[in-house]
């Protein structure tokens, strides 16, 4: 892996700590509008988490989603040529 880049499974056990009492378990995952995400549900006690994953540009995996790419115009892509 890339230098400060974790695998999901690395950064799920950051953010959770698996362990043999803390069950953890993959819902659902795919591709939304803001990218690749991954929900992880979790069983603590009496009360189930669940915790969503997003896998951004550099490959890296957070807990927030990536920004949205928006559009951007320039002049300088047309040039001034056919402007009279």
């Amino acid at each position: 892996m890339t230098e400060g880049r974790m695998s999901l499974r690395a950064v799920i056990d950051k953010w959770v700590g698996r362990t043999a009492t803390n069950p953890i378990r993959i819902v659902r995952h795919g591709d939304a509008r803001s990218g690749r995400y991954v929900l992880v549900s979790l069983s603590r006690s009496a009360t189930m988490q669940t915790i969503f994953f997003f896998r951004h540009d550099n490959g890296s995996w957070n807990v927030f989603p990536p920004e949205t790419q928006r559009p951007a115009m320039t002049h300088l892509q047309y040039g001034l040529h056919g402007m009279r």
